[in-house]
């Protein structure tokens, strides 16, 4: 259990650090969504990490700069950066075995996360 609740804070930091670059570089330096997103996945891939946890950090920083892609009149704030992140990290956690071998995940994860965010705000 200690495992897992480690597992999903190393996703929760990774995803975080992913949307929140791609985000950052798209609203403050007016970089086009593409390049930040390829930008935070070519600099995130440089990180090194342990073996331990094969090529999930990698992934849940590029699923991350899916997720901060979308548009600012959805994110208006870095806690909604912050709550996305959790959510998607959570999302991406809970799938690992579910879509193995199956393209795609990455961005449905991103999709699933901004949608989920997106369909709470507007229920408050």
């Amino acid at each position: 259990m200690r495992a897992m609740i480690k597992f999903l804070l190393l996703k929760s930091i990774t995803f975080f650090a992913g949307c929140m670059s791609c985000f950052v570089m798209h609203t403050t330096f007016a970089l086009p969504l593409v390049i930040s997103a390829a930008l935070t996945g070519l600099v995130g891939s440089f990180i090194p990490f342990p073996k331990l946890y094969q090529n999930h950090p990698y992934a849940a920083i590029y699923a991350g700069s899916f997720a901060g892609m979308c548009s600012t009149s959805l994110i208006t704030s870095y806690w909604e950066v912050a709550i996305i992140s959790i959510i998607g990290a959570t999302l991406y956690t809970l799938t690992l075995n579910a879509f193995a071998g199956f393209g795609g995940r990455l961005g449905s994860v991103a999709f699933a996360s901004v949608a989920l965010y997106s369909l709470a705000k507007g229920l408050v």
